[in-house]
């Protein structure tokens, strides 16, 4: 939900040069890269030239300059969003995350299409042309790739609250990630709707014209889509790692869902407060508020094992 800004071409050639070593590590060696490996290369750069368009693409909606030529790239930067967890599944969990990312996309495009069609479960509500290409002239396609990047997003960061556990039925898991989707869904509705309406409410409600009926379907279908994502990946199957480099890279490329939910929080705050929307800016706030606190904490606990690792090996004889 990003119109297009670039930022500063120094920005943008730093990024690439990173993305560019990361490449040239992955496929170092032997035969090259398999497929999953360049599903995890393709990931992280369209992760990062969503980074690269970020700032400027915030600051422009922020201040209401976006350019009439940038229109486009609104719906343009969903899909961003959607094909880098697209490529991040299958790249990380390998047969059974192509079939998480069957499940997901296919749940998306049926609940829009039933929504937008008979009001249900949503409430009333009509996209409009902002959003193209439209599937079948109803749901636009970059909207089931923001469902997978909101839903893949809110599952990974479950999971970490929830201690990292593994793929699996877990049902902790599941409710945390629909009321996580619910939480992202609260920042997006004044933002697509009062400042970019991509789309329009026919149902009025309490919530900046929102119906309530509409964040309990969030939740629902955020709820399913969770459970479809934890069966397709089983409990047993580990992730492939994404980079044996130390550094950040390994840590970006394992999260690029989580970082893309956050970073869109920051957006939908900045955006919800410029607009004089703070019901919906506190709540961005509060989310981004707990997973800095949350990572400060999981950073701390990481520094004490790395502490007691080390003494245990100096005393050792």
């Amino acid at each position: 939900m990003l119109p297009y800004k670039s930022p500063a071409g120094n920005n943008d050639r730093l990024i690439l040069s990173v993305v560019k070593r990361h490449f040239r590590h992955l496929g170092a060696g032997g035969s090259g890269p398999g497929p999953r490996a360049l599903l995890q290369r393709l990931a992280l750069a369209l992760f990062l030239l969503y980074c690269a368009v970020f700032p400027g693409s915030t600051v422009t909606l922020a201040l209401d300059r976006v350019p009439a030529w940038g229109e486009w790239m609104g719906a343009a930067l969903l899909a961003v969003q959607g094909l880098a967890v697209a490529c991040w599944l299958p790249g990380r969990y390998g047969r059974r995350g192509l079939l998480a990312l069957a499940a997901a996309l296919a749940l998306a495009w049926c609940v829009e299409h039933i929504g937008e069609t008979t009001g249900l479960p949503f409430g009333r509500y009509r996209y409009t042309e902002m959003l193209q290409p439209q599937i079948l002239g109803v749901v636009p396609a970059p909207i089931a790739l923001a469902w997978l990047m909101a839903a893949l997003g809110s599952w990974q960061l479950a999971r970490l609250a929830l201690g990292g556990r593994r793929p699996g039925l877990d049902p902790a898991l599941v409710a945390l990630t629909g009321l996580l989707v619910v939480v992202l869904d609260l920042q997006i509705e004044p933002v697509a709707t009062l400042v970019r309406p991509y789309w329009v409410w026919l149902d009025a409600g309490p919530y900046y014209g929102v119906p309530l009926a509409n964040f309990a379907a969030w939740w629902a279908v955020g709820v399913v889509m969770a459970l479809l994502v934890s069966l397709a990946l089983g409990p047993s199957r580990a992730p492939q790692p994404a980079d044996s480099r130390p550094g950040w890279l390994p840590a970006v490329s394992g999260h690029i869902p989580a970082l893309l939910y956050l970073l869109s929080s920051l957006m939908f705050t900045a955006v919800n407060f410029a607009h004089g929307y703070p019901l919906a800016g506190v709540v961005g706030l509060s989310a981004l508020v707990a997973a800095a606190i949350f990572a400060a904490r999981s950073a701390a606990r990481r520094g004490e094992i790395g502490q007691a690792e080390e003494t245990a090996r100096e005393s050792s004889p």
